[in-house]
This record gives structure tokens, sequence and C-alpha cells, in this order.
């Protein structure tokens, strides 16, 4: 026999009156304890895989295209979403969009919130002009009273706010333990299955970035989507990590504004600045990649002496900086270019964040730039990896970023030579091997 803390997750093959790992007093429960009755989803007979009919299987589409798009097309009837991000980024009013443009589309939604009334859901709903007579509310954490209101409305769409709320009275522990998540999710992702809806589940995240609670809620679910930003900032980035249904390679972008979320569908043009012909030093235009789309962004730089007082400042913003560090060694090695007695500042543009390498190649040029005070040819868009030797390497997909800079009008683009298309384009491709020959074609040394 073995014993599990409905808590924590701890097993052990004894039992303690207090839990070795979390501490928590008579909490170990035998494992035969559990329910073990029959827990069939839906019943359906054993089929060739050949006869197994996909024309039932049809996405629905929330009217939100950059949400649909990352989905794969729309939701999946039966499909159970893990919804997560921080505190006050906008998990609940996007999904309260969401809600309006599935009620709109396909009849009634439920929204259940574990966390706030029914009187503080509609405030929210209010000022997002969210009012359709199709899409209910109720403030409830009690799984069988869920289930029941579930089995009433019979929704196209439930939303659960928050998982961590929710309370199955068929279990012991508390709402937000281990035992309680692991059972309430199973417990909906069944009903999903059976009854052919959609479910989202609102999901919190550890100070890691991850969710939180047992690894095993993000396997039963379907689909695990992230929302991230900074609170600073009013960009938002929808992020699928896992998607049974599509890829996992795509992203979208939106703009938290007093009215909701609004969907950027041309990132590039939101992000750039509208002074491109007017170049200053230490601006460069880079390509980086969310998810599988390329996005055109502006990266500064500002190199300034210390002065001679006190340890220089290495500072950035969207970066990596331990990889501005090891940029910094290389541009004083390889170009001979002293950052070692000055400040050094970056800043990715318009709030985003990226760990991209190629970029390596654009924060080069911004810091030689800035510190030489000589602006960049404009009209240019800089990409590349620049390794320890000074050599550039390839990035991913350079031919969807070549194509995403000419789309804006920029006249040339200075890419890695391995991996440059051979044929024409509409923009001028300058192929480089080392950051000597960058900087010589850039004209900043």
């Amino acid at each position: 026999m073995a014993y599990r803390c409905s808590h924590c997750g701890y097993q052990s093959v004894k039992w303690f009156g207090r839990c070795p790992n979390c501490g928590e007093w008579d909490t170990l429960v035998a494992d035969d304890e559990e329910k073990t009755e029959d827990r069939s989803w839906i019943g359906d007979k054993v089929l060739p895989i050949s006869r197994i009919d996909l024309g039932d299987v049809k996405r629905l589409e929330c009217g939100i295209g950059e949400v649909d798009r990352l989905l794969g097309g729309g939701l999946v009837p039966g499909g159970v979403i893990l919804f997560g991000g921080e505190p006050g980024i906008g998990k609940s009013t996007l999904l309260l969009q969401i809600a309006q443009g599935f009620a709109e589309r396909y009849g009634q939604v439920l929204y259940v919130s574990g966390e706030e009334s029914a009187a503080q859901i509609k405030l929210r709903a209010s000022r997002l002009n969210v009012s359709s007579d199709e899409l209910y509310v109720l403030s409830e954490q009690s799984m069988h009273r869920i289930i029941a209101a579930v089995e009433k409305i019979n929704p196209s769409l439930l939303i659960i706010d928050s998982i961590q709320t929710t309370l199955s009275e068929d279990v012991p522990g508390e709402a937000g333990s281990v035992r309680q998540m692991r059972e309430s999710s199973a417990e909906l992702t069944r009903l999903t299955k059976g009854r052919k809806m959609a479910t989202f589940l609102v999901g919190h995240i550890t100070k890691g970035g991850g969710f939180a609670g047992p690894k095993t809620v993000e396997h039963l679910v379907d689909v695990a989507i992230y929302l991230e930003g900074n609170r600073g900032e009013d960009v938002r980035i929808l992020r699928s990590v896992k998607n049974r249904f599509g890829s996992t390679d795509e992203v979208a972008v939106f703009q938290m504004q007093a009215s909701g979320l609004r969907a950027i569908t041309d990132p590039s043009r939101f992000f750039l600045s509208e002074h491109q012909d007017d170049p200053r030093p230490g601006t460069v235009i880079v390509p980086i990649l969310e998810g599988t789309r390329p996005i055109l962004v502006e990266l500064q730089a500002l190199v300034s002496p210390t002065g001679g007082y006190g340890v220089p400042q290495r500072r950035c913003s969207g970066l990596d900086y331990n990889r501005i560090l090891l940029l910094l060694a290389v541009i004083e090695r390889r170009l001979g270019v002293n950052t070692s007695g000055a400040d050094v500042y970056l800043s990715l543009a318009g709030g985003l964040e990226t760990r991209e390498r190629g970029t390596d190649l654009g924060v080069t040029a911004a810091v030689v730039s800035s510190l030489r005070n000589k602006a960049l040819p404009k009209r240019t868009v800089i990409v590349g990896e620049v390794g320890l030797t000074g050599e550039i390497r390839g990035v991913k997909r350079l031919r969807e970023r070549i194509n995403e800079a000419g789309k804006l009008g920029y006249e040339r683009i200075i890419v890695p030579s391995k991996g440059s298309p051979k044929t024409r384009t509409k923009i001028e491709v300058i192929a480089v091997e080392t950051i000597e020959a960058a900087m010589n074609t850039l004209g900043v040394i």
C-alpha cells in the first residue's frame, strides 16, 4: 500500500502524521482509498482508425482572428485549453472577449469564476462592451454545482476561472491542493469530452513562469497557452506551448486598451518608429522571430564614457543580459573597439522581449554606431548570430525575415553568408561572413 499527500502530492510507502515534504498535518491518504468507479469519457466503440469519421469535427471560431490562428483555426469540440499568465496580465479580459464572440456564433457560453462575484464580472464586461444574452455567469467553486450548471445550460463553451479555486467534494484537501487540482481537472476533462464542448481552464503560474500545480494537469489538457507581457507596457503576447490540434510555433500579439485587448495583425508596423528616414547613432532595425512570424523591431543602444568614476554599467531591456556581455567581449577583441571604459545601455523598443541570437549582429552594429556617433545607413535591416571568433552564423527562417523587410519598404538587409538566398529579391541582400566585414559595409569603422 502507498500513501499520497493530498496537499503536495508526496508519496510514501508508510503513513506519517505530518508530511515530510510540505509539513502539513494529517494529509497522507492511502491511494486505494481514492475512487475507483468507471471513469469512461464517452463510451465509444472500438473502431479501426480507417473507419473513424472526421466529418463531425468542425473548428469553432471565437471571432478573434489571432486567437483562432494560434489555435490552428479555432477551438475543437471536446478540446480542453489550459490558459496561464501572471496576475493582472489580461487573462480574464481576453476570455470575456472570446466568450462574447463565441456566444454570438454558437449560443450558450458558461463563465464560471471562483475568484470574483457575478457583479464584479459584470463591471468588467460593461467596460469591454460584453453583453450577450447567451453568456451565462456563475460565481462558484463546488464541482458538483458547476457540473449541474453545465447540464442545465448545455453550453458550447465552458470557462473555469480558475482551476485552483475549484473544489471537488469527492476527495479530501483544500482548493488548490495537488489532489484537488488533479481530480477537478480530470473531472472537467471527462465532462468536456463527453459533451463535445470546448473548455478553458485558467491556471495560475509560478515564479519561474510555469503552470502552478501538478504536471498531470498539463498532460490532461489538449492545448496549453500563456499570455505574456510587462504590465508596465501595453503589449501582450499569447504563446502556445502545447497543441494537439495544431502547431506550437505560433504567437498572437495584442495591445491592451481601455476597451480590452486589440489584436495586432501587422506587428512590424506597430513596433517600428515613424522616423526611420532620419536614422540616429545607436539605432538599428532587426527582424526577430515570434513563433514562425518575423517581426521587425527597433533596437537602440547608448554607449557613453564613464569618466573614470565607478564600474562601467551594463543594462539591457528585452534582451539576454549574459549574451550582451559576451557580445561586448567579442566587439572589443575582434573589432579593437574599447567598451570597457563606457556604460552600455540596450533596449528593444515596444516592450518586446527576445532571447533569439539572430539579434547579435544588430546589437553589435548598434553599440559600435553609438560609440562612434555614426548613424547606420537608412532603410537597412540587420540580422545574424555572432560567434566567439567574430564569424556571422546562419539564422532560422532567413527568407521570411527578408520578405518581411522587403514588404515594409526597406532597401537592403545585412545577412549571414550561410543560408543567404541565391535567387533575386526585391530588397538588396548583402551577405557577410565576419563582423569586421559587416561593420565596414555599414560604414561605422
